[in-house]
C-alpha cells in the first residue's frame, strides 16, 4: 500500500500572515528565487511531508516556483531539506481540506501546475508512528475529507486558474494514489476499504472528467506502493518483504518505490506535456532513470 509513511533555518526569512477566506492562517516565507522562472509557479498540497518535501526540492531544480501548502508550512531545517529548499520553497501554513485553501492561492495567478501528495494512512494517532514526517491527522479527519475532498476541491480550482502551456496544453494535476488502487479485488480490512476508495474516486474524476471529457487538466496518477528513502533502516525489513513478494510475483504486491524516484518521476511529468495518465513503479523507474540520465549528460 502507499506507505510513503513508513519510512536555525538556512537564512533569515521574511514572514507574513495570510488568512484564507477566514478559515486559516498561512505563513510562508518569501522565496528567493527569481521572480518568473521558466516552467511558471507550482502549488505542493502536502509539500512539508515525507514526499513533499522531496518533490518541492526536485522541482526547484526544475525551473519551477514553488509554493507549498500544508498544517505544518516550513519544515524543520533538521529534516534534511537543502539550505536552498528551505530557502527558496514559499512555504504556506494552513488547511489543504478547506475547499477555499487551494483556490485563494491559486487566484494569486502565475500558477501552471498543482501536485496532490497529502494523504494519511490511519486516521488516528498510528499515523504517527508510520508516517515519513511523523504527521499526525487533525481530530475527526477522514480519508475521504483528506483525500477525495481535497484534492477535487484543488481540481476544480486549477482547471479554472492554472494557466495553460505556451502550446495551449492544459495544465498538470499530480495525484500521489497507491498501487492498490489498481486492486480488482475488495481490500480485506474496513480501514483499507476507505483508503482506497478515496483514492479511487480521484483518479476517476481526474482521469474521465477532467482528462477525458472536459479537457481541462492534464491528469498525472502515481501508483506507489511502499513508498521509503535509504536513509531510515528502519523501514528496511518492509522494503525487502515487498521486493520478495513482488518478485514472486504474488498479486497485488508492487516492487516499493524510493521517495527520490517519485519525486523525481513526478517532476519530469510535469515538464513532458505528452505525459498524462497513470504511473506504475516501472514507468516511475523508467522517468527517474531518464531524468538522471540527462541531468548527468548535461553536466558535461
Amino acid at each position: 500500500m502507499h506507505v510513503q509513511q513508513v519510512c536555525g533555518r538556512a537564512c533569515a526569512v521574511r514572514v507574513r500572515a495570510l488568512r484564507c477566506r477566514g478559515a486559516v492562517t498561512a505563513a510562508h516565507t518569501a522565496p528567493s528565487e527569481q521572480s518568473s522562472p521558466p516552467r511558471g509557479r507550482l502549488l505542493v498540497l502536502g509539500g512539508s511531508g515525507f514526499v513533499g518535501r522531496q518533490l518541492c526540492s526536485r522541482a526547484l531544480a526544475d525551473g519551477w516556483s514553488v509554493v507549498s501548502l500544508s498544517r505544518r508550512g516550513q519544515p524543520e531545517e533538521a529534516e534534511g531539506l537543502p539550505a536552498k529548499t528551505l530557502a527558496s520553497v514559499d512555504w504556506r501554513r494552513g488547511d489543504a481540506t478547506d475547499p477555499d485553501a487551494a483556490r485563494t492561492i491559486l487566484q494569486e495567478g502565475g500558477f501552471r501546475a498543482v501536485f496532490h501528495c497529502m494523504g494519511m494512512l490511519f486516521a488516528g494517532d498510528l499515523n504517527r508512528l508510520v508516517s515519513g514526517s511523523g504527521s499526525l491527522p487533525s481530530p475527526g479527519a477522514t480519508y475521504d475529507a483528506v483525500t477525495r475532498q481535497s484534492a477535487l476541491a484543488a481540481a476544480a480550482a486549477a482547471a479554472e486558474l492554472c494557466e495553460r502551456s505556451a502550446n495551449g496544453a492544459p495544465p498538470p494535476f499530480g495525484f500521489v494514489s497507491a498501487a492498490e488502487a489498481a486492486w480488482s479485488f475488495d481490500a480485506p480490512l474496513e480501514w483499507l476499504r476507505l483508503y482506497l476508495a478515496a483514492k479511487k474516486s480521484v483518479e476517476r474524476e481526474l482521469l474521465d472528467g477532467y482528462g477525458a471529457t472536459t479537457r481541462t487538466l492534464r491528469p498525472i496518477i502515481l501508483r506507489p506502493s511502499l513508498v521509503y528513502s535509504p536513509d531510515r533502516p528502519a523501514a528496511l525489513p518492509a522494503v525487502a518483504a515487498f521486493w520478495a513478494a513482488n518478485a514472486l510475483g504474488l498479486p497485488g504486491v508492487d516492487r516499493p518505490v524510493s521517495v527520490d524516484t517519485l519525486a523525481a518521476a513526478a517532476v519530469s511529468a510535469l515538464g513532458d506535456e505528452r505525459a498524462s495518465g497513470v504511473l506504475g513503479f516501472r514507468e516511475m523507474e523508467d522517468r527517474a532513470a531518464a531524468a538522471a540520465a540527462a541531468a548527468a549528460a548535461g553536466s558535461y
